[in-house]
C-alpha cells in the first residue's frame, strides 16, 4: 500500500475531511491528499504571523526586545494565559511570539498582529511570497466573534465564556468558512511557507529563533502523537469547533526532514454538549492524525 493510500484509509476510517501535504525536504518528494483544497487554518495562521515578524525583524523595522504593554482591550477569548494577567504587564516581542506559538495564546497573537500592522500586512506578505492560497483576514478576536450570534458577539470575554457553556457556536459562521474572507490555506501552501522559513528566507539567527520557538510547542497529541520518543518536531496546532490542524517539520535525522501539514474537519455539532462522547470523538480524530504522522515518519525514516 502506498503512503497516500494509507493516509486515505486513515481519513476514511476516522470519518473526517482532511487536507494533507507532505514534503520530504532532502529528496524533494511531495505528496498530498486534497493538498490544493482550502481549509480554515484556525490557530495555524500563527505561522504566517511568525513569518511576517521574521520579515520585519530582518528589515530592522522591529526588535525582539521591544516591550508591548498589555491592556484590557487586548484580551481575547480562547486559548492562552494573558487574559488572566493584570493590565500593564510589558512582555517582549520574543515573549509574545513564544506564547503565541507554544500555547497558542490568542491575546499574545493579537498584540503581535497589531504590532506588525494588522491582518492586511500579514496577508500581503504571504502573497508577496507568491503564497496566494493563504488568506489572512481576521485576528483572533474578530475570528472568534463570528462564532457567536451578532447580538452577543461584542460582550466581554467573561460573558462569552458563560454563554458557550450553555449554547453551541454558529456552525455556519465565517470562522468555519473555506472562502477567502476567512483565514484559510491549502495544505500545500502551508508546506511551501514552512519550506521557505526553513530555507534562506531569513538570516540564520532569525531562522534559529523561529524554529526554537516552534520546537517548544506544548500541544503534542496530533502529528507527533505516535512518533518515537525524542523525535524533534517544530510545529503549530490549530483548533476551533470541529477543526483540528497541525503543521510542522519532523526531524528524522541530521539530514532527513519532512514537512507535514494536516488540516482536518469533523462534525462536532452532535456531541458539543456531551462531554464523554465529545472526548471520545476528539480522541479518535487526534489518533487518526497521529497515525498519519507515524505513517509519514515510517515512509521516510530510512531516507537519511
Amino acid at each position: 500500500m502506498t503512503l497516500v493510500d494509507r493516509i486515505k484509509e486513515i481519513i476514511s476510517a476516522a470519518e473526517i475531511d482532511a487536507g494533507v501535504a507532505i514534503w520530504h525536504i532532502e529528496s524533494d518528494t511531495r505528496l498530498d491528499v486534497k493538498g490544493d483544497e482550502p481549509f480554515p487554518m484556525a490557530s495555524t495562521f500563527k505561522i504566517p504571523i511568525l513569518a511576517t515578524a521574521c520579515q520585519q525583524l530582518t528589515a530592522g523595522l522591529i526588535s525582539l526586545d521591544s516591550r508591548l504593554p498589555l491592556a484590557d482591550e487586548d484580551k481575547s477569548l480562547g486559548s492562552g494565559i494573558l487574559p488572566y494577567f493584570e493590565p500593564g504587564l510589558q512582555p517582549t516581542l520574543r515573549d509574545l511570539l513564544t506564547l503565541m506559538i507554544i500555547i497558542s495564546d490568542n491575546t499574545a497573537t493579537d498584540m503581535v498582529a497589531d504590532y506588525l500592522g494588522g491582518a492586511e500586512v500579514i496577508e500581503s506578505y504571504m502573497h508577496e511570497l507568491e503564497l496566494t492560497e493563504i488568506f489572512f483576514k481576521l485576528n483572533c478576536k474578530d475570528l472568534l466573534r463570528h462564532a457567536f450570534p451578532p447580538e452577543i458577539a461584542d460582550l466581554p470575554v467573561e460573558e462569552l465564556v458563560k454563554w458557550t457553556a450553555q449554547n453551541d457556536v454558529l456552525r455556519d459562521g465565517l470562522c468555519f468558512s473555506k472562502g477567502p474572507d476567512n483565514n484559510v490555506s491549502t495544505a500545500n501552501a502551508m508546506n511551501e511557507l514552512l519550506h521557505l522559513m526553513n530555507g534562506d528566507l531569513f538570516p540564520a539567527d532569525l531562522r534559529a529563533v523561529a524554529f526554537d520557538i516552534l520546537h517548544k510547542q506544548q500541544f503534542n497529541v496530533r502529528i507527533s502523537r505516535f512518533l518515537p520518543l525524542g523525535t524533534k518536531v517544530a510545529h503549530k496546532t490549530g483548533t476551533i469547533g470541529g477543526i483540528r490542524n497541525d503543521c510542522g517539520i519532523i526531524s528524522l535525522g541530521e539530514t532527513n526532514h519532512v514537512i507535514l501539514t494536516l488540516f482536518t474537519e469533523w462534525d462536532e455539532a452532535p456531541v458539543w454538549n456531551q462531554p464523554v462522547a465529545h472526548h471520545q470523538r476528539v480522541f479518535e480524530v487526534e489518533t487518526a492524525m497521529g497515525n498519519i504522522g507515524r505513517a509519514v515518519y515510517d515512509e521516510f525514516a530510512d531516507a537519511d
